[in-house]
């Protein structure tokens, strides 16, 4: 598949239908069963993804201070979670819907060792694209996702450089996710969960294991912090997440500096037709920062 260039840096491999932050209201699987509690988000930039799954019934643990204060039944709640950062790519011509490819080859990331939904998803959008069914091709579920905001004014995907873990700020509108990966990765291809409980009462390695990030944050509007919503570490959620910052990234630029001095490479900057339209007829600097509106 060939990729399309972005409106303004890097490279856009899906449609602009597909950018923004999708809440999923429930999936439906071949068996019967249907799951309306799961907490799942699919942040979707010009190419980057990042997708969070969190139990509904996870222990709350906001009043912890680490993963070294929490309990091995806490430690073992955590594990079953399920995150990943990758990149999406989009068949439009697929048959008979368009289909939505996520290569392990390309991943950057993933909670767990093993993949969950190895299969592409056929995509259907409804009601005015607020709505997004995808069908995964075997017949073993049906999900139906939400759009959080219509018409965001920009994504964009950041990755820090020269870290000993990728970590990775993605950024739509109101939503924004903060991934990082553990520190060493994860050989044994088995759920996180399974690998944990083979080690015991051993805390110290299954602590490690647990110290992969994906927070999911939100704001009211462009005047507003992010706040934390959702987090694979639970005691962050409430705190703000400072990426105001990247509002000042201008079209065409390759590397950002955060305000503690690290270096960001800008994998891809997208802004919607009508915002770069307001920027041509006010004439402003061409930076996040003019042209985003709430």
């Amino acid at each position: 598949m060939s990729l399309v260039e972005g409106t303004e840096t890097g490279k856009r491999t899906v449609p602009e239908q597909l950018i923004g932050c999708w809440k999923r209201h429930s999936i439906d699987f071949k068996n019967g069963t249907v799951d309306r509690t799961t907490r799942v988000l699919w942040l979707q930039t010009a190419s980057g993804v990042a997708d969070i799954r969190i139990s509904a019934d996870r222990p709350d643990m906001r009043h912890r201070t680490g993963l070294a204060s929490c309990t091995r039944d806490e430690l073992l709640a955590l594990a079953e979670q399920d995150c990943f950062a990758a990149t999406t790519l989009f068949d439009p011509a697929a048959t008979p819907y368009p289909t939505a490819i996520w290569p392990i080859s390309l991943d950057l990331f993933r909670f767990q060792p093993v993949v969950s939904f190895p299969e592409p998803g056929w995509l259907e959008w409804k009601d005015n694209g607020s709505v997004m069914m995808e069908y995964a091709p075997s017949g073993a579920y049906e999900e139906d996702w939400r759009l959080l905001e219509m018409k965001p004014a920009f994504a964009i995907h950041l990755m820090k450089v020269n870290n000993d873990a990728i970590e990775c700020l993605y950024v739509v509108g109101n939503h924004v996710v903060r991934a990082r990966s553990r520190h060493r990765a994860i050989t044994q291809q088995r759920p996180l969960v399974d690998i944990a409980r083979r080690l015991g009462n051993d805390l110290a390695p299954i602590r490690e294991m647990l110290d992969c990030e994906f927070s999911y944050g939100q704001r009211e509007g462009a005047s507003k912090d992010y706040v934390i919503e959702l987090s694979t570490l639970p005691w962050l959620e409430g705190q703000k997440l400072n990426c105001n910052w990247v509002f000042d990234i201008a079209a065409g630029q390759v590397f950002a500096h955060d305000p503690d001095g690290h270096a960001w490479k800008v994998e891809s900057l997208w802004r919607s037709e009508s915002a770069r339209s307001r920027e041509s007829k006010f004439g402003s600097n061409p930076s996040l920062a003019t042209t985003h509106t709430a």
